[in-house]
């Protein structure tokens, strides 16, 4: 029987070198965020902000080796895995600007 929900699981590689990948943690979570709805053209960057966001939540709690890590989401179906995204990503993360979307348009406060 499936879990209720929106059952998904996150892969996390250590990327020692290119190439080569060793598999750290998966975490099972029961997240509605992979499965928004967003025009095609949108998909793909959600899938890979909103997995970033979720990896460095996971890091944050785990304290995980520093460096290059890969993160891979699962949707769990009835007897399926369906493969969603997958990152490339540096822990810890590079401090950078807000995205354009946390910005206040000009002239609104």
């Amino acid at each position: 029987m499936p879990d209720p929900g929106y059952p998904h699981e996150i892969e996390y590689r250590h990327e020692r070198a290119r190439g080569y990948r060793e598999h750290v943690y998966t975490e099972r979570v029961d997240d509605m965020g992979f499965c928004l709805e967003h025009h095609k053209d949108r998909r793909e960057a959600w899938l890979a902000r909103y997995t970033g966001a979720c990896a460095e939540d996971y890091f944050r709690r785990v304290r995980p080796r520093r460096g290059t890590w890969v993160v891979s989401v699962y949707r769990l179906l009835e007897s399926d895995r369906m493969h969603l995204v997958t990152i490339r990503m540096t822990w810890p993360a590079r401090k950078s600007g807000d995205h354009p979307s946390e910005k206040p348009a000009p002239g609104r406060r």
